[in-house]
């Protein structure tokens, strides 16, 4: 009496199924020919717009329409950079201008004026405005000039930056004054300037939503920071002389 087997028979079908396309790349590499001794599979897998009357597999227009798709990536790819390129040099035109501006201010109160008056034009935005807490230097009723109560700067989520970017702004009187409901999206520099003897930013809103996101890079904003900070400093250093 013969013994039965105990092994089960394995099912074929579930084996294709384990396979991966992994697996069967790897097992056309090491069998080269498979392909060319097997051509009609080749046609089940294409458009019938590759394969002639004869069933042959044209196989020049498979390549010309892959390298025609992909010059047309290439393109698109070149496209964007170049539409990015000019952008990011008008946008450096605008903080020059910016800069030489600022730098023709011949009194404190001419800089706050070109800072919160000129500088929107020049940069393209809705409305810039300096915000300084209340702190021992009094400082004269200017237009753009917002006078915050001590610590609201300090308060906001800087996660230990200087400049915040917000995509969806809040509504802020404080900030904007009569300018908030314009503003949907906005930018806050934080200014370092000793002589305030208190925390002080720069506020710039924009009636688009997403002018400003927080993945933009922040490279131009840090430097008009960095002069704005400067600028105020040396004529609060000239004021109390």
């Amino acid at each position: 009496m013969s013994k039965k087997s105990d092994t089960k028979t394995e099912n074929p079908q579930s084996r294709i199924e384990d396979l991966s396309e992994e697996d069967v790349r790897n097992w056309l590499t090491s069998h080269p020919d498979f392909l060319s001794n097997n051509a009609s599979l080749l046609a089940t897998s294409l458009p019938s717009g590759r394969i002639t009357g004869d069933g042959v597999i044209d196989m020049q227009s498979v390549l010309v329409n892959r390298l025609q798709k992909e010059v047309a990536d290439l393109s698109a790819v070149q496209n964007e950079f170049v539409k990015a390129s000019r952008l990011n040099s008008h946008t450096q035109d605008m903080v020059h201008a910016s800069v030489m501006a600022m730098l023709s201010a011949t009194s404190l109160n001419h800089f706050v004026h070109i800072l919160t008056q000129d500088l929107p034009e020049l940069l393209e935005i809705d409305v810039i405005t300096l915000c300084i807490e209340d702190g021992p230097i009094s400082l004269p009723e200017m237009t753009g000039l917002q006078r915050l109560k001590e610590g609201s700067i300090e308060r906001a989520n800087w996660r230990e930056r200087d400049i915040i970017l917000r995509a969806a702004a809040p509504k802020s009187k404080a900030i904007f004054g009569p300018a908030k409901d314009l503003v949907q999206s906005d930018a806050l520099i934080r200014l370092n300037v000793p002589s305030l003897h208190a925390n002080a930013m720069i506020a710039f809103g924009s009636r688009e939503s997403d002018h400003f996101q927080e993945d933009q890079g922040t490279e131009l904003l840090t430097f008009l920071g960095i002069t704005m900070q400067s600028c105020l400093q040396m004529w609060l250093e000239q004021k109390s002389d």
